[in-house]
């Protein structure tokens, strides 16, 4: 993507810095009907992170506090859309804090997990090694984690040293690959198929255990930081939705225009999150197979390809394999994904009441 952007500015010198995003990518690769295709995709993408955001704040603010999960959704609806309106320095502290958060919710991870096992007793059976049938939904989850690239451009364009701006993308990633790998690994081999949608619900302590005190103040710190870094990320997310539907000053909206819209979209985002509360599995697997396999897989490479096509740079034969069997790898995972996703909330919503 990077690349593909540089090639991109080289291409139209006269788009200025602060509109160099992927919509413009999408122009420049694909056309005006390119751009709209993949404007719709990155907005879909980011609106479903952050239905996932508000459902896990649910979730684990109704373990702090003991609230609704119903009301816990509205409120954290209202507060990140009025989040929306802090200046972007306010925001990054935010987002620099959410990293510590997301540092103390694995700690209380690894002390409630090695000191005592969680209701019955797990035995090795209960973990496998390979389980090729639910290879599909493990790749749309991992996608679903590493979800978020459209906000990249918004980033770069608030940074103020934007030199430093690949140092910190690669940083960023390279923390991100550790994080998921150590929680993921931890969470299966302590929970093994009992794992709950938010691990942080299988802190809690059951009826008599030893040292229960110990565990529910664990449980309550990993739910309280969790909560407030997803919080913290949905301004990140929401701002490029917005963008794209033209609500923003930077487009030329009023400022009445861009309240109406920031409530019209907390509502609706408000009113699906209710609906899929007991799907948040389904509907981040969906999110991963379908939106971010084609707007962080497919998407990049074919971009990648075409821009360097219109720059006058011939690919090397390494890269149209490397490029080749990515973008073939993406539409298979992508397909079975996508199946496995829209049969899981199916089913789920179902066992719900609502079919």
């Amino acid at each position: 993507i990077g690349h593909a952007l540089t090639t991109a500015a080289r291409l139209r010198p006269e788009v200025p810095g602060s509109r160099l995003d992927l919509q413009l990518l999408g122009e420049v690769a694909f056309g005006r009907s390119g751009q709209r295709l993949i404007a719709v995709l990155f907005a879909l993408e980011l609106w479903f992170a952050l239905e996932t955001f508000i459902l896990l704040t649910s979730i684990n603010v109704n373990l702090l506090t003991g609230a609704p999960r119903t009301l816990v959704i509205v409120i954290a609806g209202a507060l990140g859309t009025l989040s929306l309106s802090l200046p972007m320095s306010v925001i990054s502290s935010f987002s620099g804090m959410s990293v510590w958060c997301m540092l103390g919710g694995l700690v209380a991870l690894i002390v409630c997990g090695s000191m005592a096992s969680f209701g019955p007793e797990l035995s090795v059976e209960e973990h496998m090694l390979v389980d090729v049938r639910a290879l599909p939904s493990a790749m749309a989850i991992f996608l679903y984690c590493f979800s978020g690239l459209p906000c990249l451009p918004n980033i770069r364009a608030a940074m103020q040293k934007t030199e430093e701006y690949s140092y910190c993308v690669n940083t960023a990633f390279v923390f991100a690959v550790i994080y998921y790998a150590v929680v993921g690994i931890l969470g299966y081999y302590f929970f093994a198929g009992t794992t709950r949608e938010s691990f942080t619900e299988n802190l809690v302590p059951y009826a008599g255990m030893p040292h229960g005190s110990i565990f529910s103040l664990f449980s309550l710190v990993s739910a309280a930081l969790f909560a407030v870094k997803l919080q913290a990320g949905f301004p990140l997310y929401a701002a490029p939705v917005l963008q794209t539907l033209g609500a923003c000053s930077t487009h030329g909206a009023s400022t009445q225009t861009i309240a109406v819209a920031r409530c019209a979209f907390a509502a609706v985002s408000i009113c699906f999150a209710i609906f899929a509360k007991d799907a948040l599995d389904g509907v981040a697997e969906l999110m991963g197979a379908f939106l971010t396999m084609s707007t962080s897989v497919l998407f990049p490479v074919a971009a990648y390809a075409s821009v360097r096509t219109i720059a006058g740079e011939r690919l090397a034969w390494w890269e149209v394999f490397g490029l080749g069997s990515i973008f073939l790898g993406g539409i298979i995972f992508g397909a079975l994904g996508t199946y496995d996703a829209i049969r899981r909330i199916w089913v789920e919503e179902k066992q719900a009441g609502y079919f």
